[in-house]
């Protein structure tokens, strides 16, 4: 018993002031180490002996995850606070419980404080920005018109990485021996479309569809203006009471913007300009717009009629001055789709069923005469002439049970018929 009395006080003045057997800070083993010998061990110790990487995390995504060596954010090992930190750990309990572990031949591993180096930390941190900081992000819907299929993509806030807030988590965790850092990132700026709202009224439906075909004589600069601002349109969406400007899709008729030359009207004669076959894209478009029975807000029709257009029909559009523009008065998300090839153009509008049907009655036809008044007339004797004439047509409204809900009366006056060889053109178009 005496023994075991001395045997037992010796150990606990030994143990007062070492490190138990089995004790390692990382890899390096500090057994029966007194504080001072422990940090001299630890100080001469290379980085890998106690961290491999470092891993900065997204907290709202853990996928987000971006390792580095710590080497390329200059983390030192702070010896002096690691000590101090596993000391404080292996003698945290009374002196018996820690005799039971060390007689139970117990490994002890404990981490090392870190430090990082605040330059490099920041140059790492500068570098996640480019792939963190990103815009707001709308819903989108993916349709499959053949099969009616379709897939919604989440929407998601804007979002920014804090790079002091980072840098302070880094300092905080690392302290502690942690290598998983979280970002800290600011969520601001909702997108315009939620997820939420193409889900309550997913816009898979087609309310309606327009096709206008090229003429004989276009040329292949206009067809790919045509193309071009076609798949601009194209899968646009519009939320309920959202504006459409069709000028706002085109923006600028440059040559940067891909635009070529081809004729437009300009002063009473085709003149080859960037952008021409716009116009082709306004009409086709007004004309499906007219079958949803969306809100047309500005139309007006061309100076010249072309019979690749509906009598009475189409629409003009020309930057700075005429502009198509329509609204979504549905109620729902509508979806436009767009498709122009070498010999047609379709737009197709999609959203939630209506019920309604939309008709246009045949145009009534009247020619200017030579007393300066209209009369009615055939579409021959437009033909035959060179004079202006206008048009009326009616659009009709029903709902589903046949109820007539609206009638519009469309008007439309025209300078000359455009498809006749008196047509004025100011000089060829490019071909």
């Amino acid at each position: 018993m005496l023994v075991a009395a001395i045997f037992l006080f010796a150990d606990y003045f030994r143990i007062k002031n070492s490190f138990p057997n089995g004790t390692f800070i990382g890899a390096v083993d500090v057994s029966q180490l007194s504080r001072d010998e422990a940090v001299e061990k630890i100080s001469n110790a290379p980085i890998s002996a106690f961290i491999r990487d470092v891993t900065f995390r997204n907290p709202a995504n853990s996928a987000e995850s971006f390792s580095y060596l710590p080497q390329e954010l200059g983390i030192h090992v702070l010896p002096a606070e690691t000590v101090d930190n596993a000391f404080d750990l292996t003698h945290k309990e009374n002196y018996i419980r820690d005799l039971n572990k060390r007689l139970s031949r117990e490994t002890i591993i404990l981490p090392a404080s870190f430090a990082p180096d605040d330059d490099f930390t920041r140059q790492a941190l500068a570098d996640l920005s480019q792939k963190i900081d990103t815009p707001a992000m709308d819903s989108a819907i993916i349709l499959n018109e053949e099969t009616g299929g379709y897939h919604i993509t989440p929407d998601r806030p804007a979002r920014k990485l804090l790079s002091d807030e980072s840098l302070a988590n880094a300092k905080k965790r690392l302290l502690k021996g942690e290598t998983v850092i979280p970002l800290a990132i600011d969520y601001y700026g909702k997108p315009k479309v939620a997820e939420a709202i193409l889900r309550a009224a997913p816009p898979v439906y087609r309310l309606s569809a327009f096709t206008t075909y090229y003429g004989a004589h276009d040329s292949p600069n206009r067809i790919h203006n045509i193309k071009l601002i076609a798949s601009w349109i194209n899968n646009t969406l519009l939320l309920s009471n959202e504006v459409f400007s069709l000028l706002d899709i085109i923006g600028d008729f440059s040559e940067e913007r891909g635009f070529k030359e081809a004729y437009v009207i300009t002063g009473g004669e085709l003149v080859p300009e960037l952008g021409g076959g716009t116009c082709q894209i306004g009409t086709t478009l007004y004309n499906t717009v007219a079958l949803a029975d969306l809100d047309v807000l500005s139309r007006r029709n061309h100076s010249f009629y072309f019979n690749i257009y509906p009598l009475g029909r189409d629409a003009t559009v020309y930057p700075g001055q005429v502009d198509f523009k329509f609204k979504n008065n549905t109620g729902h998300p509508i979806l436009l789709k767009a498709l122009a090839t070498n010999r047609k153009l379709s737009f197709r509008i999609y959203g939630t069923p209506t019920g309604k049907t939309v008709e246009f009655s045949n145009p009534s036809i009247y020619l200017l005469d030579e007393n300066g008044s209209y009369r009615p007339a055939s579409l021959k004797e437009v033909l035959d002439s060179d004079r202006p004439f206008r048009t009326t047509l009616v659009r009709t409204v029903k709902d589903a049970k046949g109820n007539v809900l609206k009638e519009e009366t469309i008007r439309s006056f025209y300078k000359l018929y455009g498809d006749k060889t008196n047509v004025p053109i100011k000089r060829p178009e490019p071909r």
